[in-house]
């Protein structure tokens, strides 16, 4: 106890100097302290806040995205759908057209063969009658009568025709 009544003065200037130093830190210390980390929680709080907002802003920006993703592949589905209607309906008419077309063509080819047909007729006619004229003069040359004439053309006609018909 000697040692506590020798030093008295130092314990008691050591108890006075750490309630001093204790209430400076106190009143000077510990309010900033506190207010920086009530600034930083308030700060943390609303970063907090505004990410969840801008993360339920993207998550409405999707699902938009998405409806509109689900109407654009329903109006391309449809568009695909009436693009090969169309192409249909479009062929079908090529095809109509050209069917015509063609039996123009074959209409008008066959009434080209006819009038071909009918000018070789007539010029075999020609050449028949020709040739009959000749064989009639001939026969009139060698004084034959006029049945064994008659004859000699019917025949050449009747060949001539008998050629055509094949």
């Amino acid at each position: 106890m000697d040692f506590l009544l020798n030093h008295a003065h130092s314990f008691y200037f050591g108890v006075a100097a750490f309630t001093i130093f204790a209430f400076l830190i106190a009143k000077l210390g510990i309010k900033p302290i506190v207010q920086a980390i009530d600034a930083r929680e308030a700060k943390l709080a609303r970063e907090l806040k505004e990410s969840e907002e801008a993360y339920a802003k993207a998550r409405t920006l999707k699902d938009q995205l998405d409806a509109q993703m689900r109407s654009a592949e329903g109006r391309i589905a449809e568009m695909l759908v009436e693009a090969r209607r169309d192409g249909e309906a479009l062929k079908a008419q090529l095809v109509e057209h050209g069917r015509t077309e063609l039996d123009a063509v074959r209409t008008r080819s066959l009434r080209e063969i006819e009038a071909a047909r009918a000018a070789a007729i007539l010029g075999l006619r020609a050449e028949v009658a020709d040739i009959a004229t000749q064989v009639a003069e001939k026969i009139v040359r060698q004084n034959l009568d006029a049945r064994l004439n008659d004859n000699l053309v019917g025949a050449a006609i009747d060949a001539y025709e008998a050629q055509v018909r094949k």
